[in-house]
């Protein structure tokens, strides 16, 4: 009589093996180990697990994987091999064997862990004396969490740097509502139309309503876009219309550089609508003033600018911010002050970038002291005296660095 051998793959005590197990294991096995040790391991996978496509169960089953190894086992490329039985699990986190199960699969099928069957089905390892290396083992591999150090790394910087994007479109939206608001009642006084000025504030609230409470990127880029594309729209209706605070220097307690060389015959014509510039130059000394930095020498570094405003710490992304950064975080700033996007992009053109970064927030530090009545006004004035050459904020800038030093002397 002959006998034939049937398998049947749902046979207890044999493990299903689904197509992403065997694509995830083939991906893990191709990446070289990372020699990050147990604690390395521990610390990035607790530290964002949302950003490692991770539930908050699951992360914890892994570190709980994790704290049944040695840290021996980390090392080189040693076995990192967890013999935990499907009991303890169960206990620890009080669930049922085919939670417990569904959980692992799905690890697996992720590529955080690998299944590795004894031909006995049983979980068991052999060391190389009592705390040695995995001389021999069958349990869950977690190799692939050291495989995929980098990769952790990696993705929780990139999920830390779309919530800081996230947090700044979601504060930008309600800086470009206020804006808004501000504007429209600016153009219902000076603008013939009134009925577009209150179809563009109505459509202004109704984005900010759309912000609510969400975070997500996807709402909030295109969301921003179109409130900055409003702002644009009212500024280039009331342009013109701010009134000028002709007295951008700071402190009244010394002479102003004024360039008297009637050699110098520039004109020069700033409006809100736009700058033109017509110009005739005579004598090489009218070119050197219109191109010298407003600064003059004085090193306002970004450390200095954030004790100078305060306020730009919680628009920039770091603590300590590089001059781009910085740039970016007083764009945002403008808005509050009520700097229209074109003075700005104007300010920039004529100043360069850092400089009229500096000078905004020069505006922004005389503000809160009660000592300018249009900060665009201001900005406005100011590129005018620069492209005069009579621009010289370093008096302004040495004033106030050393008003902020006698606030910490007196506190």
């Amino acid at each position: 009589m002959t006998y034939s051998l049937s398998h049947d793959p749902h046979q207890a005590g044999v493990r299903r093996i689904t197509p992403a197990m065997i694509l995830s294991e083939m991906q893990c096995e191709a990446l070289p180990r990372s020699g990050a040790s147990k604690a390395q391991i521990l610390s990035a996978l607790h530290t964002e697990p949302r950003a490692l496509g991770l539930q908050p169960r699951q992360s914890d089953l892994l570190g709980f994987l994790i704290s049944r190894t040695k840290p021996v086992d980390w090392e080189d490329d040693n076995l990192t091999i967890c013999t935990v039985r499907n009991r303890d699990i169960c206990e620890r986190f009080g669930i049922e064997r085919s939670t417990v199960k569904r959980w692992l699969r799905g690890l697996s099928e992720l590529g955080w862990i690998i299944m590795r069957d004894s031909p006995n089905q049983q979980r068991w390892l052999r060391r190389d004396g009592r705390n040695g290396a995995i001389l021999e083992g069958y349990g869950f591999d977690l190799s692939p969490l050291s495989r995929r150090y980098d990769e952790m790394l990696q993705r929780v910087e990139a999920f830390r740097e779309r919530e800081r994007e996230r947090k700044r479109l979601h504060k930008r939206a309600m800086i470009l509502s206020r804006r808004i608001t501000a504007l429209s009642a600016t153009a219902l006084e000076t603008v013939s139309d009134k009925a577009e000025v209150m179809s563009i504030q109505q459509n202004g609230h109704q984005l900010l309503a759309l912000r609510g409470n969400d975070h997500d990127l996807d709402i909030l880029s295109p969301l921003v876009e179109q409130m900055e594309g409003l702002v644009e729209r009212l500024e280039a209706m009331i342009a013109g219309a701010e009134p000028v605070e002709m007295d951008p220097m700071g402190r009244t307690d010394g002479p102003h550089n004024t360039d008297t060389n009637p050699n110098t015959i520039t004109k020069v014509t700033v409006s809100g609508a736009g700058f033109g510039i017509e110009e005739e130059l005579v004598g090489s000394e009218s070119a050197s003033h219109s191109k010298a930095s407003p600064l003059r020498g004085f090193k306002a570094g970004p450390n200095f600018l954030l004790q100078l405003v305060p306020d730009l710490r919680d628009l920039c992304t770091s603590s300590r911010p590089h001059e781009a950064e910085l740039i970016g975080a007083v764009e945002m700033l403008t808005g509050s002050l009520g700097i229209s996007s074109h003075a700005w992009r104007q300010a920039c053109s004529v100043m360069g970038r850092y400089e009229a970064a500096v000078a905004v927030c020069v505006i922004s530090a005389k503000a809160r002291k009660g000592k300018v009545r249009s900060a665009g006004g201001l900005l406005r004035a100011m590129i005018e005296r620069h492209l005069y050459g009579t621009l010289a904020l370093d008096r302004t800038l040495y004033g106030l660095a050393s008003d902020l030093s006698a606030d910490r002397t007196y506190h």
